[in-house]
């Protein structure tokens, strides 16, 4: 799926007319596509009731007024509210062709009355290029149609969404559907714009490739990673399939190393080597078979010392990349042990949980050349920004794009529409469903991207395939069991990780 910004639409569409596309054209393409998925999901038959057009004073209402002259033309009772009294251009063109049909167009005063007996509405209020907050004569007209809780599909953009960010600032349409014309709106796939979007379509409008634009984030999908995770070829042994020294946990916490191991073991790195307090060792080595465990220096409270710093670094030398962080803790402990890996270690590291928020307010990231990977959640980038979740939750894209250019670094943030960036390359994940809000998920993750670094992949690319098999893993759950989303645990998913793993080879 191709994702564009409001700008690069624009830029795609402006260059379509210059090569002697009339804008009117597409504009025609555009609604009629978008009016015949709105009829195959809603069939003429099924809607025992009114079709309500609530168009805005731009194309994105001149598109509203052409799917209500496509429903009206289908035997569909439609209405249409336009919220100006003089329009131009090929939306007055269009909005002129409603009136000769005999369709009823009337002012936004009369919102409330119509969305009596209204089964199904057209928001085609606010275009794609919108930005900021709603002015309240719009936001007015939002909240009754969210308060009415019709079907609703969106053209284009839910209005109110900022169709470049996914931000909200204000009031905004809470849609089941939104149809996008030529390629999916950036705003539609990222949170919080992305919950108010619902199921994202894409419709052909006729834009010859000749007038695409590059798109300056990508859509993580199976296509776009196919090839890229490297086989091991002979002579094989071992090391020549990754190793990964893993450094995890504490005496209360002895479940996430367990998991980030063998989350890089079923990824299928060759060897895994864990460091991780004395009082937890005994116990975590039970548990993995497979793998190197060593106990390592701690204080009282359980967690690793940076004391432990020379006897990580002493197995430093045989790994090829580290995953730090799950379990550690938070303490000055922490802190001084993830500085000194960052400023010692000369191999990929990936810094999980507790790793990111040791280093709210260290420089030691920026001050790093290795390639560095960081997979936080909105509290953990809250925390290291100086910022908070809510901060974050509200501006993912800009608050990842901002961590990665002051510390150097692969931001991974987590969420249902994970995002991965680094310098001037960002991609959204496809994969993964609810059922990842769980405890220890992060800790499969933290192996899997692991294992991928270990392998030789460099940190973008491990960190998109990472995603895309952890959440892929998720998926194939749910497929084979049938069970409810709230019902998986992160131990469900190692299993099914080579199954993922194999779907891009």
């Amino acid at each position: 799926m191709k994702l564009y910004s409001a700008d690069e639409m624009s830029r795609a569409d402006n260059t379509a007319q210059q090569l002697g596309i009339p804008g009117g054209v597409l504009m025609e393409r555009a609604a009629v596509a978008m009016a015949e998925e709105i009829l195959e999901r809603y069939p003429p038959h099924s809607l025992r009731g009114r079709a309500l057009a609530v168009c805005g004073g731009g194309n994105n209402g001149g598109d509203g007024f052409v799917i209500a002259r496509e429903l009206h033309c289908r035997g569909v009772e439609v209405s249409v509210v336009a919220t100006k009294d003089e329009y131009s251009g090929d939306p007055a063109t269009n909005l002129a062709v409603l009136r000769n049909l005999g369709v009823e167009i009337h002012g936004p005063e009369r919102l409330d009355d119509l969305l009596d007996g209204t089964v199904l509405v057209v928001d085609a209020l606010l275009g794609t290029g919108f930005s900021g907050e709603v002015r309240e004569k719009e936001a007015a007209l939002i909240r009754e149609l969210n308060d009415a809780r019709i079907t609703t599909v969106a053209v284009d953009v839910p209005s109110g969404v900022d169709g470049s960010t996914g931000e909200v600032a204000g009031e905004s349409v809470r849609a089941d559907a939104t149809i996008c014309a030529h390629a999916a709106k950036i705003g539609c796939v990222i949170s919080p714009g992305r919950e108010q979007a619902g199921e994202v379509i894409v419709v052909d409008i006729g834009i010859p490739p000749e007038a695409d634009v590059e798109p300056s984030l990508s859509w993580t999908d199976a296509d776009s990673l196919r090839g890229v995770v490297p086989r091991t070829e002979e002579p094989a042994h071992k090391y020549s399939a990754g190793a990964l020294l893993v450094v995890a946990g504490s005496r209360a916490m002895t479940g996430a190393p367990v998991m980030s191991v063998q989350g890089a073991q079923r990824a299928g790195c060759g060897i895994v080597f864990l460091a991780t307090p004395e009082s937890a060792a005994p116990a975590v080595d039970l548990k993995l078979t497979e793998a190197l465990v060593y106990g390592v220096a701690e204080g009282d409270d359980g967690g690793m010392t940076s004391g432990a710093l020379e006897q990580i670094l002493e197995h430093t030398g045989r790994a090829s990349a580290l995953a730090v962080g799950p379990g550690i803790g938070t303490g000055e402990e922490s802190l001084r042990l993830v500085e000194s890996i960052l400023r010692e270690a000369e191999v990929p590291v990936l810094l999980d949980a507790d790793a990111v928020t040791a280093l709210a307010g260290s420089d030691a990231l920026a001050k790093r050349s290795a390639p560095t990977v960081i997979t936080p959640h909105a509290g953990e980038l809250g925390r290291l920004m100086g910022s908070g979740a809510r901060e974050v939750s509200a501006h993912r894209l800009r608050s990842a794009r901002q961590v990665a250019e002051q510390h150097g670094c692969c931001v991974l943030l987590k969420g249902s529409d994970t995002l991965i960036v680094e310098g001037e390359r960002a991609a959204v994940n496809s994969t993964g469903s609810v059922a990842l809000a769980t405890a220890g998920t992060g800790d499969v993750l933290t192996g899997v991207i692991g294992a991928l670094l270990s392998r030789g992949m460099d940190a973008y690319d491990a960190a998109r395939a990472g995603a895309w098999v952890h959440g892929r893993a998720a998926e194939l759950w749910l497929e084979e069991t049938g069970w409810p989303e709230e019902s998986m645990v992160a131990t469900d998913l190692l299993p099914l990780i080579p199954q993922a793993v194999g779907e891009l080879l």
